[in-house]
């Protein structure tokens, strides 16, 4: 075939609106009609890489997309989106290192701006994060002023990729990508004016008055609970209702309504939990296949191999017990970087048993991977979780690792990485499953489900005490408990404790942590700056009556008295 390059260029402005419009397949047969034709055409390759990440092939994309690098090193928007599912498929460290990269190729479009902040956030450079989201609004304020009075260069400029016709929805969720990482930094009154101007942009942007309401506590003097509720009475989806409900029943709560707080957040989570149909059995299937695989006899028998290294410090439980505030007390520690939840261990686990290869989310833990963990080799195993790590890690002796889930890892940590210290944080189990049913999760993560219903929330903590219970007879003396009430109470003791543990020498910094000026990218962000307080001990018993089928099927369990 042969076209000329008048043709060659239409077909790419084909591919390149088809894509802006959303029409995957089109935009994707324009690219293999220029590909027939120039193998080279770096831009081809990008829109077909593109066009593949938005289809959920995240290989594939990371595939094409550095072919597209090769042949256009300069282009600072292909390795922006490069970093961006480098993400996806747990390439931290080599989707750090695309974004540095397109960072110094200017100019950068809004765009690219935004995608890389997007890069930066997740792999920790808040700061960073912060540069390009605040570069990208001056860009965006400037064009959406320059529209005003100049209709004529409108349509011309909506038709290329790199200079859209910017939107009052695309600046909304810019400001709000801003928000997020301001809130992660610490710098509260900056991340509240920038969810208001997202919500300015779009009053109707539920996930950032969500986010909004949980910035600080609300007082009767200033709250917005009037603009919530008139939220409340629009046709919402689903998942807009998740958002609404939670930050009407933080509101609520904020101003002592607890009967109406924990009925917006039955409001809210009704309908998405019918729409996913979550079922606990397959979790409490899952629960008895780690028990049945990782036995204290398999654990008792000599490692053959494992990775010596000794840095790791994992801190895990259930959500909502005081893992971030640990993480910030070690983090205190002159020997120890707070390096927060990382995603590695499950990913690498994932990786070695052909898990990523299957349908479920990146990471997930199935009984299929539970097997296929047995015949996995350990020192590759933490081998490679400690150089998904880096390159933040490596700097101190020690880092921590706060990601809760990682309780179901613990026969495998143990086995690939003995020296690794392993902390759990405790809690009273009435205040653990209502602080999990108060919070609003990643609204996909299918291990959150459980969330969504208060009773449901009590049958997961009982798998969990279950299986922290196996693996201390199966492990003893590997897993230090901390009890969360213990260290809210009595923190000196409490920290001395959990310090020698860690082989760590007292450090009175360890006490100081809410005077840290670091960033804490965690639900518990603001919490944890507010240093430790004793207002979440007892919480539960402020809603009353709502509590009690909570209470009543914990107390049948033997976990109440």
């Amino acid at each position: 075939m042969s076209l000329s390059p008048q043709q060659l260029s239409d077909l790419h402005r084909q591919a390149e609106q088809a894509l802006l419009a959303g029409h995957l397949r089109e935009a994707h047969r324009y690219c293999l009609r220029v590909l027939a034709v120039d193998r080279l055409h770096a831009d081809a390759w990008f829109i077909c890489g593109v066009i593949a990440g938005r289809n959920s092939q995240f290989d594939k994309a990371v595939q094409i997309l550095c072919n597209a690098c090769t042949l256009a090193p300069e282009s600072a928007e292909y390795r922006a989106e490069l970093g961006k599912y480098l993400l996806a498929v747990n390439r931290n460290r080599e989707a750090l290192e695309a974004a540095l990269e397109a960072a110094a190729l200017p100019p950068l479009s809004v765009a690219t701006l935004n995608t890389l902040g997007t890069v930066f956030s997740h792999c920790g450079e808040h700061e960073r994060a912060i540069e390009c989201f605040a570069e990208a609004v001056v860009k965006l304020d400037k064009r959406l002023a320059e529209q005003q009075g100049a209709e004529p260069q409108r349509a011309r400029s909506a038709q290329h990729r790199e200079n859209p016709e910017p939107s009052f929805s695309d600046s909304a969720e810019i400001h709000f990508n801003m928000a997020v990482s301001l809130q992660f930094a610490g710098r509260i009154d900056d991340a509240e004016l920038a969810f208001e101007r997202a919500i300015g942009l779009r009053p109707d942007y539920l996930k950032a008055h969500s986010a909004l309401a949980t910035l600080r506590r609300q007082t009767r003097e200033h709250n917005h609970l009037a603009r919530l509720e008139k939220l409340r009475e629009k046709s919402l989806s689903s998942i807009d209702r998740l958002y609404l409900g939670h930050a009407l029943a933080k509101e609520q709560e904020d101003l002592g309504n607890y009967a109406a707080a924990i009925n917006c957040l039955g409001w809210a989570k009704g309908a998405y939990a019918r729409e996913v149909n979550y079922r606990f059995d397959g979790e409490k299937r899952l629960f008895e296949c780690l028990k049945n695989t990782f036995t204290k006899e398999m654990l008792d028998r000599p490692a053959t191999t494992y990775c010596p290294n000794s840095e790791p410090i994992f801190i895990v439980g259930m959500p909502r017990t005081g893992t971030t505030l640990v993480e910030q007390i070690l983090g205190g520690h002159s020997q120890v970087f707070a390096a927060g939840e990382l995603q590695q261990f499950p990913h690498q686990v994932a990786r070695l048993c052909g898990a990523t290869n299957r349908t479920r989310p990146a990471g997930f833990l199935d009984i299929q991977t539970i097997q296929a963990s047995v015949d996995i080799n350990h020192a590759e195993l933490g081998e490679a979780y400690i150089e998904a790590t880096r390159p933040r890690t490596g700097k101190t002796p020690h880092f921590s690792d706060k990601l809760p889930r990682n309780f179901l890892y613990l026969g495998l940590i143990r086995q690939a990485l003995p020296n690794a210290k392993i902390v759990c944080l405790r809690r009273d189990p009435m205040d653990t499953c209502l602080s999990n049913y108060r919070q609003l999760f990643a609204v996909n993560a299918h291990h959150y489900h459980y969330n969504l219903d208060l009773e449901t929330c009590a049958r997961y903590f009982i798998q969990f005490d279950l299986l922290m219970r196996h693996w201390g007879e199966a492990m003893p003396d590997a897993v230090y408990e901390l009890e969360y009430e213990s260290l809210v109470n009595d923190p000196p003791s409490a920290v001395a404790g959990l310090l020698e543990f860690c082989g760590l020498p007292w450090e009175e910094h360890c006490l100081e942590f809410h005077q840290r000026d670091n960033a804490v990218a965690t639900p518990s962000a603001v919490q944890v700056k507010q240093g430790i307080y004793h207002t979440s001990i007892g919480r539960w018993r402020r809603y009353g009556d709502a509590m009690q089928p909570l209470y009543d099927l914990l107390h049948a369990a033997g976990y109440c008295d």
